[in-house]
């Protein structure tokens, strides 16, 4: 007969988290939920009373944690919406101080760049801004939006994208998608087709920097809700950015070029296991499957909180 640890129960069994996400579902759920919004946008004009001249649809900013805490919950129940929010905000192992420098000050400085770049005759570029004194507020909303962004984006979508298409493939596929979902938003705040081209090639851009710095902080989730803050902050201060199409034109060629200089041309592919032989007589194959570099693991989560329950050795997982 066999041993009683070699035989799961059924009920344990059923209660290990899923591994992966469902990338499809997210993005025709976003945009199903988006089209309230947008309806809004269209009815309601207060490009005036927001930063940057957003419209009303900009508050679909809600929706990719809700997105994402759903599926979760029919994935998982309460403990995946639990695990997604612990680790969205998760430090993971971030390491030396630099890589948080990096997430600090990545995009304030291709906006000086830019800033630079941008001023006809040395005369720097002009037009409607957010004063520097509200930089404290600006910092909390933008924060506190990018957390919830951050949530669908990078702790929903970024497993199971990174696990198919790579870091490199997985940054581009979410910043296409990023930049498509507020296309709306851009069109009803008045935006040129030019500085709408520059913004997307930008967000896709600093996407494709998001999930490499996500990668080499072996899970830092909190390095991109960093980025995603900067970056409005950033547009916000930067006089005329809303209005002249040459500043995302320009921002968005130096990101692709930061992007493209950064990413290794082979950098880290789809998650495969490897092969058990390998490992003979060192313990079960699963435990193996996580070893290497960490750019090669499944850097979406905290170490000490990727898939508890993964079963290890012969026996069973527990039921909590």
């Amino acid at each position: 007969m066999p041993s009683p640890k070699a035989v799961a129960p059924p009920e344990a069994v059923t209660r290990v988290p899923a591994r992966g996400g469902s990338p499809l579902a997210f993005v025709v759920l976003l945009a199903v939920l988006s089209v309230p919004f947008w309806v809004a946008g269209a009815v309601f004009d207060q490009t005036g009373a927001l930063p940057m001249g957003m419209p009303v649809s900009a508050f679909q900013f809600v929706l990719p944690v809700t997105v994402a805490a759903a599926l979760s919950f029919r994935e998982e129940g309460g403990r995946g919406v639990r695990r997604l929010l612990k680790r969205t905000v998760s430090v993971g192992g971030a390491g030396p101080w630099s890589r948080w420098a990096t997430a600090v000050l990545l995009v304030p400085s291709l906006m000086l760049v830019t800033y630079g770049l941008t001023a006809p005759a040395g005369k720097p570029p002009g037009g409607p801004h957010s004063p520097l004194a509200s930089l404290p507020l600006l910092v909390a909303l933008y924060f506190l939006a990018a957390v919830a962004e951050e949530a669908g984006w990078t702790g929903y979508l970024l497993r199971p994208v990174r696990e198919r298409f790579g870091t490199f493939g997985a940054g581009v596929v979410i910043g296409l998608v990023w930049g498509a979902w507020h296309l709306v938003a851009y069109a009803q705040a008045g935006r040129s087709v030019s500085w709408t081209v520059g913004q997307v090639l930008g967000s896709v851009a600093v996407r494709v920097l998001m999930v490499r710095l996500v990668t080499v902080t072996d899970g830092a989730m909190l390095t991109a809700v960093v980025v995603h803050t900067t970056i409005n902050v950033a547009q916000s201060v930067f006089p005329g950015y809303p209005d002249q199409p040459a500043p995302p034109l320009v921002h968005g060629l130096l990101a692709a070029l930061a992007a493209t200089g950064t990413t290794p041309a082979r950098g880290p592919g789809p998650t495969r296991t490897r092969s058990p032989k390998a490992h003979a007589g060192t313990g079960p194959p699963e435990t193996h499957a996580r070893t290497g570099p960490p750019e090669a693991h499944d850097c979406t989560e905290p170490p000490e909180t990727q898939n508890p329950h993964r079963p290890t050795g012969g026996s069973a997982p527990q039921t909590p």
